[in-house]
């Protein structure tokens, strides 16, 4: 009650009593009842404002209330802290915020008619806090705790750091628990601990990477180094010195592999890598991985088979020394670890396609070697990760293959994986999609060349499917068997009703007669028209001349495609006689090359290789000489020019573009090759915009310097060809 309304009270009780008194004075007479009626009056009246001003007191104050809650509950739903009130020890819940709805998924409504609530919601058992902690915290002091919750909607986990407080408030104590959201620290503190024991595993794997490759680089360097001295020694027999030649050689690739592979892991790491996609051919491609890993098959007497389901398109948009790369490394790392004698599968299956102008193709390389345990399948495409085993101990290599290839088949969008066990052998798979290129089938070819029958013996019958799969909408049919003895007896009834079959394709090894024999049985019973062609995944080179003794016209590669069968066929029909199967004649003879090379080793190299070929050559040391040299020169001076890329004066590149730009009647149309040991994807087309035609990666192989002067000979021996 304010001082105004006391002092107007006193007012009246004195303006009473003075009534009282002059009544008195006056000799007036009051009854006690009226005095009563009086006094009553004024009680009433003294309570009446006492109760109005208490209630607006508590009014005022229950405002203030209600203001706080809201400021308090305003704010704490703008922060991600939760605050609880309680009281008699924890037992009571006295205020909740209300931003445990948005933070927990429970209202605070639920959680004050069930503070055990908080139990259920908690990852963990127990509570956070101990009854002997709770009473043992003294007034103002704190204690604190991590603890994680899930969400009930979600199943979300969330971490909170919980704390405690006592605390005075209005003379009886209170429980503060605020919870305060340490989700994105923890997960940060998550990353940050897995990213450190990554750091720590990847150093350790580099220090041992680093310890096996002294053994792994010493290695074939100290063979290279031992049988260049034996040469020296031993120049007199011819017979040791193609030995140790061909060891030297093998020596070499080996150590030029584990370098490759340092750089490519350097290339990933450093996310230089990208891709060249162009179109390529699908049995090309398979021919030189066959042609690739038929050397290391033969060394360890193993079996090795390409096998095809379903019809894939033949040409198709992709990097295709990429994907080469990646077929070689796990076919290598399949015959590193095969026992001698084992047997390898390279199976490419088409799957069903999303969109009828992309092809999805999985490559699956299957062995039954020693197999893996499921432990190191979970690293094994980490780099510098290899198995340790008494087995593996003989096996070289830096540990990089692998890891390589998951980065290659990452970049262009497949996925691998690997399914072994020890004892048991490995199947890698990769899954890619590649574009397909749009090309019609030349289906017109065989009625031009009336045919309408052919005949598969294989003894596996799938293959005999596939190849029926394949031909299909040729108006070609295929009948097939898996005996040589049933394919012989075949194509003499059919000869005999005069219904010959236009082909026969074998397959060569098979049980109890091969393919040699079968088709020598086939010679005997009909003349030399009917085309005889053997398929292998097998080296054919050493069986050539048998082939030819027992009436094989040609062998082709495993798997089946129509393009090349259709190609062997054309070549057998449209070439003169006598000339189909004969060995290819060497272009390289007579031919006149400028050389570009500023180590005089390597150019001397070249120029032996090039010369016991019956070719010449002109060095120049730059790339400057190499220009003055070209533009000096007569048309059909020289049919090619091999050209450095890394010289003093001018580089490759620029010397390069030079000769496109001059004024050289074959400036524009002679082929220029690059030769360097930059043998990236990022190189290759460095050269090519460079107006290069082609790129063959040091040290110089000569088949390999082959293949890429054989598509430029119609330009190289034409010196006429201008722009």
């Amino acid at each position: 009650m304010g001082k105004r309304h006391l002092w107007e009270l006193a007012a009246a009780a004195l303006l009473l009593t003075a009534a009282l008194v002059i009544a008195g004075t006056n000799g007036l007479r009051w009854s006690a009842t009226a005095l009563a009626c009086v006094l009553a009056a004024l009680a009433a009246l003294v309570v009446y404002r006492f109760a109005r001003e208490d209630r607006r007191a508590l009014d005022q104050a229950a405002k203030a209330v209600q203001y706080r809650e809201q400021l308090l509950d305003t704010f704490s739903d703008s922060v991600d802290d939760i605050f609880i009130m309680l009281r008699d020890g924890g037992r009571q819940v006295e205020y909740i915020s209300p931003n445990i709805q948005r933070l927990m998924g429970v209202s605070a409504e639920q959680l004050r008619q069930n503070p055990r609530l908080f139990r259920r919601l908690s990852a963990e058992e127990g509570d956070t806090f101990t009854r002997k902690e709770v009473y043992a915290l003294p007034c103002g002091g704190r204690i604190s705790r991590e603890r994680a919750y899930i969400r009930p909607q979600t199943g979300e986990r969330r971490w909170y750091r919980e704390t405690l407080y006592r605390v005075v408030v209005q003379d009886a104590e209170r429980l503060i628990l605020v919870l305060s959201d340490r989700t994105l620290e923890q997960h940060m503190t998550g990353s940050l601990r897995h990213a450190l024991e990554a750091a720590k595993s990847a150093n350790e794997a580099k220090s041992h990477f680093l310890a096996n490759m002294s053994h792994d680089i010493r290695t074939p360097l100290n063979a290279v180094q031992g049988f260049a001295a034996l040469l020296g020694m031993d120049a007199g027999d011819p017979d040791k010195v193609r030995d140790y030649a061909r060891k030297i050689t093998v020596s070499s690739r080996h150590l030029l592999g584990l370098v490759n592979d340092v750089l490519d892991m350097s290339k990933i790491e450093s996310g230089k890598t990208s891709l060249h996609v162009a179109e390529f051919h699908l049995p090309d491609l398979l021919e030189e991985i066959r042609s690739s890993v038929l050397p290391r098959i033969h060394a360890k007497d193993q079996q090795f088979d390409i096998r095809m389901q379903g019809r894939a398109p033949e040409n198709l948009m992709g990097d295709r020394q990429r994907i080469c790369q990646i077929l070689l490394n796990l076919l290598t790392n399949a015959v590193q670890y095969t026992p001698e004698g084992g047997r390898i599968v390279l199976l490419i299956q088409n799957l069903p396609r999303v969109s009828p102008h992309y092809a999805r193709l999985r490559f699956v390389v299957q062995d039954n070697g020693i197999g893996m345990s499921q432990e190191f399948i979970e690293k094994i495409f980490e780099p510098f990760t290899r198995a340790v085993s008494s087995v593996t101990n003989t096996v070289q290599g830096a540990g990089l293959g692998l890891a390589i290839t998951k980065n290659l088949v990452d970049l262009m969008g497949g996925v691998i994986s690997v399914d072994s066990a020890p004892g048991r052998g490995t199947v890698f798979t990769v899954e890619m999609e590649f574009a397909a290129a749009q090309r019609a089938r030349d289906n017109q070819f065989w009625q031009q060349h009336g045919v309408t029958r052919i005949l598969v013996v294989d003894d596996n019958e799938d293959v005999c499917l596939e190849v029926q799969g394949m031909m299909s909408g040729t108006g070609v049919g295929v009948a097939y068997t898996t005996s040589g003895l049933t394919a012989a007896e075949w194509v003499g009834e059919a000869h005999r009703r005069g219904e010959d079959y236009h082909a026969v394709l074998l397959d060569w090894q098979m049980p109890v007669i091969d393919g040699l024999e079968t088709a020598r049985r086939i010679r005997e019973q009909v003349g030399p028209e009917l085309p005889i062609l053997i398929q292998t995944a097998h080296d054919w080179s050493g069986m050539e001349q048998a082939g030819r003794e027992a009436g094989v016209d040609m062998f082709l590669p495993k798997p089946f495609f129509v393009s090349v069968f259709q190609d062997a066929l054309r070549q057998l029909w449209d070439a003169p006689a006598g000339e189909a199967g004969d060995p290819a004649p060497n272009f390289l003879e007579g031919m006149r090359f400028l050389v570009a090379e500023d180590n005089d080793l390597n150019a001397e190299i070249l120029s032996e290789m090039l010369e016991l070929e019956g070719a010449g050559c002109e060095r120049a040391v730059n790339g400057l000489e190499a220009v003055r040299r070209f533009e000096a020169s007569r048309p059909g001076d020289y049919d090619m020019i091999l050209m450095d890329v890394q010289m003093p004066e001018m580089n490759g590149y620029e010397a390069a573009r030079r000769i496109r730009a001059g004024d050289h009647p074959r400036a524009r149309s002679i082929p220029i090759i690059a030769m360097t040991a930059n043998a990236f994807a990022e190189d290759v087309r460095s050269a090519l915009d460079a107006g290069m035609d082609a790129h063959v990666a040091k040290p110089i192989d000569l088949d390999v310097l082959r293949a890429a002067m054989e598509p430029l000979l119609d330009r190289a021996h034409n010196p006429f060809i201008g722009a």
